[in-house]
């Protein structure tokens, strides 16, 4: 359609093409790589050409459609979802709606393309078939703004939809599963108790699934040299002639390829097939059979380049993911945090992007590698920047490649055959150039001494001594024994970006640290004694290996260098976490940490894979020395997980643009187009490893207010009003004597521990006399303020007099819970008649004057009490908040004992009128006339102003509306639909 302008839509597209061909060099090289308002480019239907056809060889095809109108580019762009290309009969899964700038009508096509070449925005939407064949745009609603650069670097990570990727990969997983079955039948116990030590897993099938994970690998890299390189033979060519695959010619062709380079990728598969071939040899050939099978589907989705046999497998596989709490980080989260984390200014000083040398003074590390999906999604975005900045040549980007391989990214892992993988999939990114020694290797776990793995890297740069046979580095090329060295050198103050998710493993709640394959409990609690060592006054062990390996980073980390880590959602508000957050306060500055609305990113949609446990992205700079600490943590919640990386590619620009505008105090939403996708609050960090509370929270109004009150001053939510309160605030243990822990006060029958009791049911009705607990939670029967004592207690024999004493004069009428759901649990503060002792979910409040006591249980059993107890409160689980006693002892209560006596007494009389009163559970406080009854009384007792009653009426929806509250309870989400009805 032509315009009034100099300017025709077609004339736009020319611009458009010419632009994206000259900033891609393959695409310079090959022309046909985009095509512009080329006719018979669709099978079938000549009249229904895309205006661009992005058909790079190694790609599904992606359209793009652009108009002056964006309603007639979305129309167009989702008209070409599901045509077939002419050439490749690939169908459209992935067509981009282009909205042109008004501004184009009156330029020139030259005119045009100077400006996109230099920078100028375009505004674009992507859309995709889904697999039930239903048309899915994102954004919602609106256009996203970006460049041609932007526009390159998102169209290799669309072209091909997640769902497609998810579907090869499990039919590829099932043909390795299957492979590994046709083996596990004919091996002798021997040879199974050798596959188990060779793959390091627990089990034989495992073992034998993870070599061939390993063969999988080198079928498709011999398959990708093949179609360079013709002395390299293909999988067929090792075939007979009725297509069975010949173990032996598959040796001899792994051999020929591994003497000239890809030594990580076929040495261990050579090896792995020489053991099998000798279990049988039909047996090895059969699962062959199965693995090729995977590899023509691959090949035949164009995937080669896009799906990760490493990422996508092995974690399925490995026995230790669980146990070792060892988890591997998603596609979509990967190039989230890498295009966070690797900035266009984030290169040493007087390095530029143009130089295909700048590994030379660059480093890209993951010392908690997996197999290599952060490294991948690193190396891809520093790649891009090159790329883009200049003028780039295949072979600059050959160069490029090379030295990333020998010289600028470095990873170890415990698991060779993790650590073989993450080379080979980095090695596969440069299309079958070689490389010599790389900077990816494994470290020694267990062994005596005892070795504690990459961490390790605390006390010495270089490991030669912990390496020799169970550890290394991989290769593409055998070195000289001159000049082979087995270690990785990871020098303090090194490296230039740190893309890491470490092990969240820890000894605690039925988990093991180290709990490795192959480990005897002997050595595992070596190596836990020599991490305690290692870690010894830089991180806090009770947090997690994760709080260790931040600790790590931070010591190889240059000054100005970028951190981005996937962490556990508790070290954003444990107490066990308190010195990692004053770490990253006072040495980092940038500092952005990322969370998701509770409940959103779990399961298949997850960080990391197979975790459950809400989890957090945190990235940073660390600072020059002379420069001020940071005082402000921008903390981002988004509202939904991301879903492909493609979408996360665009969101981290989309964070990157609203933390950028964000205030300190301040709060802005993240927007994607006319989508508002999260919010980014400017937290005021005080160097003091508070917990960052605006994290994960969808109102940005709870955490301001809630720290505002905290400190002792009642604000209205638009911060237009405050007022002081009437007593000041502090800790909870500057209020009451803070009870035992259940450790000392006991255990349940049955159990065992150091406790001075064993613990009993008590049944209903029975007396309340005598050494009674208050020991667990008990939903059903806990819904009013005045609860009876759970468990009697009964004296072991073994045991000391002194000990029980010594407990029953720490007995009490008031309690705190400790272990809370929101969903079910009605109290957060409960009291019983007489004095009771504590327990597992109770925690004991000591105080001498009875009416601060009952005071005090309206107050935390109050929408006020409860938010500021959110505040502190673990958000790992939705709809839970587990609090260590030292985080429990800090939070934030007012200081009771100072109000004037008739002021207590009102609060005392108003308990016991509410005392018997029956509570809905917490997350439900917005609909109980019970809770608004507390609130009143609170409000009263506080000598809050007039209005505060309709603010903490206010403050009771939006609370109970955060997803970490309601955990997503169908009671609690339905009074919060009619409530909006409302």
């Amino acid at each position: 359609m032509r315009h009034g302008g100099s300017t025709t839509e077609p004339s736009f597209n020319e611009a458009l093409g010419t632009a994206l061909r000259m900033s891609v060099a393959r695409w310079r090289e090959s022309p046909d790589c985009v095509q512009v308002e080329r006719t018979r480019t669709i099978a079938g239907a000549p009249g229904r050409h895309p205006d661009i056809l992005i058909a790079a060889p190694d790609a599904w095809p992606v359209a793009i459609e652009a108009s002056f109108d964006g309603r007639d580019a979305d129309r167009d762009a989702e008209a070409r979802l599901g045509l077939e290309t002419a050439d490749g009969g690939l169908p459209i899964e992935t067509a981009l709606a282009v909205r042109v700038p008004e501004a184009c009508r009156s330029w020139s096509r030259s005119r045009i393309e100077q400006e996109l070449r230099e920078g100028s925005e375009l505004a674009y939407a992507v859309h995709q078939r889904t697999r039930a064949g239903r048309p899915r745009r994102w954004p919602k609603a609106g256009f996203v703004a970006g460049t041609v650069a932007d526009l390159v670097d998102l169209l290799p990570l669309v072209a091909s939809p997640r769902e497609i990727i998810d579907e090869t990969a499990e039919y590829v997983a099932q043909r390795v599963r299957w492979a590994a079955d046709r083996l596990h039948g004919p091996c002798t116990p021997a040879q199974r108790r050798r596959i188990v030590a060779d793959m390091h897993q627990r089990t034989a099938l495992t073992g034998l699934s993870t070599t061939m994970v390993l063969w999988l690998n080198a079928l498709l890299t011999q398959a990708r040299l093949h179609e360079r390189h013709e002395r390299v033979p293909s999988p067929a060519d090792c075939c007979d002639a009725g297509g069975y695959p010949l173990p032996g010619q598959f040796v001899r062709a792994w051999h020929e390829i591994l003497a000239k380079n890809w030594r990580s990728v076929f040495e261990p598969a050579k090896n792995a097939m020489a053991r099998a071939d000798a279990v049988k040899t039909w047996a090895a050939s059969h699962a062959l059979r199965c693995l090729l099978e995977a590899v023509q589907l691959i090949k035949a989705r164009r995937l080669d380049a896009h799906i990760n046999v490493g990422a996508e497998l092995f974690p399925k596989l490995s026995d230790d993911r669980k146990t070792a709490a060892a988890y591997y980080t998603q596609p979509p989260a990967a190039a989230f945090l890498a295009a966070m984390t690797v900035t266009k200014d984030s290169l040493p000083a007087g390095v530029s992007w143009t130089s295909a040398d700048l590994w030379d003074h660059a480093r890209l590390a993951d010392l908690a590698c997996g197999t290599g999906t952060l490294l991948r999604a690193g190396y891809r975005r520093i790649a891009a920047f090159h790329e883009r900045a200049g003028d780039a040549t295949p072979e600059s980007l050959v160069q490029l490649h090379r030295n990333a391989m020998e010289k600028g990214v470095y990873g170890a892992d415990i698991s060779p055959i993790a650590a073989h993988l993450t080379a080979s999939s980095l090695a596969a990114l440069g299309d079958g150039n070689p490389y010599a020694a790389t900077h990816v290797g494994w470290v020694r776990v267990g062994g005596k001494p005892a070795r504690a793995g990459a961490l390790e890297y605390f006390q010495a740069d270089e490991m030669d001594d912990l390496f020799g046979t169970a550890g290394g580095r991989s290769a593409g090329v055998e070195e000289e024994p001159s000049e082979r060295r087995d270690s990785v050198y990871v020098g303090d103050d090194s490296l230039s970006w740190v893309l890491m998710n470490p092990p969240y493993s820890r000894t605690r709640g039925g988990q093991r640290a180290f709990d490795v394959a192959g480990m005897s409990d002997a050595e595992r609690k070596a190596c836990q004694r020599r991490w305690q060592k290692l870690t010894r006054g830089k991180a806090n062990n009770q947090a997690g290996m994760a709080a260790s390996f931040l600790a790590l980073a931070d010591q190889k980390l240059r000054p100005g260098g970028r951190l981005g880590f996937v962490l556990p959602l508790t070290a954003a508000f444990a107490e066990s976490w308190t010195a990692t957050r004053m770490l990253v306060e006072a040495r980092y500055a940038d500092i952005v940490a990322i969370a998701f609305s509770a409940g959103r990113a779990l399961g298949r949609q997850a960080v990391s894979a197979d975790t459950g446990m809400e989890e957090m992205m945190l990235v940073a700079t660390k600072r020059v020395p002379g420069t001020q600490p940071s005082v402000v943590v921008q903390c981002v919640t988004l509202y939904e997980p991301l879903r492909d990386a493609g979408q996360a590619h665009e969101i981290a620009r989309s964070v990157t643009r609203a933390v950028g505008e964000t205030t300190p105090g301040g709060h802005l939403p993240v927007r994607a187009g006319d989508e508002e996708i999260g919010q980014a609050v400017a937290f005021e960090a005080d160097g003091s490893g508070r917990p960052w509370t605006p994290l994960g929270a969808l109102s940005p109004a709870l955490p301001v207010f809630s720290d505002a009150l905290g400190r002792g001053r009642f604000g209205d939510l638009a911060g237009l009003k405050s007022a002081p309160t009437s007593v000041g605030f502090g800790c909870l243990e500057d209020l009451f004597a803070v009870g035992p822990t259940h450790h000392l006060i006991g255990y349940p029958i049955g159990g065992d521990g150091p406790g001075a009791f064993e613990f009993h049911p008590l049944r209903p009705g029975a007396s309340v006399v005598g050494d009674r607990a208050l020991w667990q939670a008990d939903a059903k029967r806990q819904t009013r303020m005045e609860v009876r004592p759970t468990h009697k207690g009964v004296v072991p024999a073994a045991l000391e007099v002194r000990d029980q004493d010594r407990m029953r004069k720490q007995a009490a009428t008031l309690f705190y819970a400790r272990n809370l759901r929101w969903t079910s649990q009605a109290l957060l503060a409960a009291t019983t008649e007489a004095p009771v002792m504590g327990g597992r979910s109770w925690t004991a409040l000591g105080h001498a004057d009875g009416q601060v006591l009952k005071a005090f249980a309206l107050w935390a059993n109050s929408t006020l009490g409860g938010l500021l107890h959110w505040t502190v409160g673990q958000r790992t689980q939705a709809g839970r908040a587990t609090t260590q006693i030292r985080a429990l002892r800090r939070v934030r209560v007012p200081l009771l004992d100072q109000l004037e006596a008739p002021v207590l007494a009102d609060a005392a009389r108003e308990f016991d009128r509410l005392k018997t009163c029956a509570l809905l559970p917490l997350c439900q406080a917005h609909g109980d006339p019970v809770r608004a009854e507390i609130d009143r009384a609170v409000v009263r007792m506080m000598a809050l102003p007039t209005w505060a009653d309709g603010v903490v009426a206010r403050l009771r929806d939006l609370w109970c509306g955060e997803p970490s509250v309601h955990g997503h309870n169908k009671t609690a989400v339905e009074l919060l639909s009619r409530r909006d009805k409302n």
